[in-house]
């Protein structure tokens, strides 16, 4: 019997498309280029199989975020798959899957959370209680100088790569954690220690009946539960009568995600596969995606593939294409008809580049028709100086993946440690800045609220309370550092503070220049702080840029940090703006922008030549549709430039 195409409506499927669309085959991956409508083409291959007569609840497709459910979602109805039909198909985020899969074989509802403020306690109590065991054989491994509450926030980001790798499991059950094994892992003991036990609390003492999850707890959850063989392909919760099993944006996919698809395609037999992806956008730093897990990986696990490309792109020009192309080392081509203005420029410095970033922001904000202007950045750090000219002339902006440089405790600390110094507390003016500076101090000095009158409340409520009472004037501001920050900090950590405070007091720019990092040691004071060492890494980068910036306005220390007190004021007297933004690389997945600038494609600056670097890259540069701008120094060019053709 002849197989008909499905006939869209809004657009005309181009050839490979088309090839996507009819191709009959058990297994089938499409390897995408950024902008070569990965998502349309999924939609046309599951219209198809509407057409063919698959009924839609036998139609799964799976994501790896909710956002890409409705996307997809979106995408069937653009093309003309009635909505009605659209909502009996099976969309589901690997999340909503797995937690669907387990409710049916547990037989019970699982509370599920979905704030960080929801599970913090829990990690709290987990930091609380690996520290404590009296079993533990390397206590002063697990001495944070931090409070519980602030390693929260990192201890989460690491949690989601243990989970995404399956790292445990994949270790022998009886080999026992220890410093130099958590070493070699790539992490750091204390994390080790506190994710053992927060699973514990998870798990409410019971591997069988957790007592809530949290983001990504399900799909972990179901794969470890997968690899036990408590659910095999087997179980009835698994054997869902699929006729076609989808994956969208494949490159996102971890260990624990392929485990849930392994299983889902064995349970189905006579299912048709198709996943469709680019493994050049797999960035390792997030949720541990591999593009093995579109490769080998999958030949291994799986079996072998149909590949069919997918090369056009309807984002950006072919020119664009072409230098793309070559720096992912694969064939890309681009709608003729798509134009994108290349431009490197040539800054021989990063003081040289911020004032050009802010020139052209400047010129277009002056365009009220144009669209958005994103300056993506490899490291926050490097947002300092650009930030600094934007408010200089009274740009908006706004920041996406990282905090604004004057709101970043690391900066708050230095502004602070010369308010204390001095006893000028100039440009903290207001309760709400004097409370985020107690919490600066608070976090790098190691100290703890010791109050009698709150030991009823935990330490982070304590905290809380006790910086809000002594934020409401600036005496009061100054006694609780002099009392708390100072007087229960660390002894290290003291030292450090109390040493650059001596050196502001001088007010001998000379011996600023010259002294004022290596007293305070922000390496170390941070590493102190932060279980993540990119973190303290950052916090570092950040300081350094900024005593730079102080360095090279020339008007002296008070100088500086009046500069930095009116530029705090500019920052606040605008409004964020959504037409011009600062971002990291990895919060702009998916998006594109108008006119997309990317700094410091420089030798030391952008990074070394790693597979990560070079995926950063391609995805910053791939989210440019109308111009796209890139500075470097000329004397140390990125050889990233090179691979990509830009630069002889």
């Amino acid at each position: 019997m002849r197989d008909v195409p499905f006939q869209p409506i809004h657009i005309t499927p181009s050839a490979e498309q088309l090839a996507i669309q009819l191709l009959k085959t058990r297994l089938l991956l499409v390897e995408a280029n950024a902008g070569a409508a990965k998502t349309t083409t999924l939609a046309l291959r599951i219209a198809q199989a509407l057409q063919r007569g698959a009924p839609p609840e036998s139609v799964l497709a799976l994501t790896c975020t909710a956002p890409a459910v409705a996307a997809l979602k979106e995408r069937l109805a653009h093309i003309g798959v009635p909505r009605a039909t659209v909502q009996q198909l099976r969309l589901q985020s690997f999340e909503a899957f797995s937690g669907a899969v387990l409710e049916a074989a547990e037989g019970t509802q699982t509370r599920v959370v979905t704030a960080p403020e929801q599970v913090r306690p829990y990690v709290v109590r987990a930091i609380e209680r690996a520290q404590s065991l009296p079993e533990e054989r390397h206590p002063e491994e697990l001495m944070a100088e931090a409070q519980p509450a602030d390693l929260v926030e990192g201890l989460l980001k690491t949690f989601d790569v243990l989970k995404g790798r399956m790292v445990m499991e994949y270790q022998p059950p009886e080999e026992r954690m220890t410093p130099a094994l958590a070493e070699e892992l790539g992490f750091g003991y204390l994390a080790m220690r506190a994710w053992a036990c927060y699973e514990f609390i998870r798990r409410g003492g019971h591997p069988d009946r957790p007592e809530f999850r949290f983001q990504g707890d399900a799909t972990y959850d179901l794969a470890r539960a997968l690899m036990s063989g408590e659910i095999d392909a087997g179980d009835t919760a698994l054997r869902q009568g699929l006729t076609l099993i989808c994956v969208d944006e494949m490159h996102d996919v971890n260990r624990a995600a392929f485990t849930v698809l392994k299983a889902v395609l064995a349970a189905h037999p006579r299912a048709a596969f198709v996943g469709v992806g680019d493994r050049d956008q797999v960035i390792h730093a997030q949720t541990g995606a591999e593009a093995g897990f579109m490769h080998e990986h999958f030949r291994a696990e799986i079996g072998t593939p149909e590949v069919l490309p997918l090369t056009l792109s309807h984002r950006f020009s072919p020119q664009l294409a072409a230098h793309v192309g070559a720096l992912a080392r694969k064939p890309y081509a681009a709608d003729a008809a798509l134009h994108t203005d290349i431009r490197l420029e040539r800054c021989e410095s990063p003081r040289v580049a911020a004032a050009f970033i802010a020139r052209q922001a400047q010129a277009h904000l002056q365009q009220p028709a144009s669209g958005s202007l994103c300056v993506l950045l490899r490291h926050a750090a490097h947002s300092v100086r650009i930030e600094h000219e934007l408010l200089r002339l009274g740009l908006p902006y706004g920041a996406v993946g990282f905090a604004p440089y004057l709101e970043r405790p690391e900066t708050l600390l230095v502004r602070g440690l010369y308010a204390h110094a001095q006893g000028d507390y100039t440009g903290f003016e207001d309760a709400a800045q004097r409370a985020r500076l107690l919490d600066a101090w608070l976090l790098f000095s190691g100290a703890r609220v010791d109050s009698l009158e709150l030991r009823h409340l935990d330490a982070s409520e304590a905290q809380r309370v006790a910086v809000a009472q002594a934020a409401t004037d600036v005496d009061s501001t100054r006694s609780f550092i002099d009392g708390h920050a100072l007087r229960g900090a660390n002894a290290a950590a003291r030292r450090q503070l109390e040493a650059a405070m001596a050196l502001l007091r001088k007010d001998d720019f000379e011996a600023f220049e010259a002294s004022f990092l290596t007293l305070l040691d922000l390496p170390k004071l941070a590493a102190r702080v932060f279980v993540r060492r990119d973190e303290a890494a950052q916090v570092a980068d950040n300081v350094q840029q900024l005593h730079q910036l102080a360095v090279d306005e020339g008007a002296g220390v008070a100088g500086a940090f009046r500069m930095f007190s009116a530029m705090d004021q500019a920052r606040r007297r605008l409004r964020a703006s959504d037409r011009v933004v600062l971002s990291s690389i990895e919060a702009t997945k998916g998006l594109e922008f108008e006119h997309v600038v990317l700094p410091h494609l420089s030798r030391g600056e952008f990074g070394d030549a790693s597979a990560e670097n070079r995926n950063l890259l391609y995805v910053a540069m791939t989210r440019a549709k109308v111009r796209l701008t890139m500075t470097f120094d000329p004397g140390r060019p990125s050889r990233f430039l090179k691979d990509a053709a830009l630069l002889d």
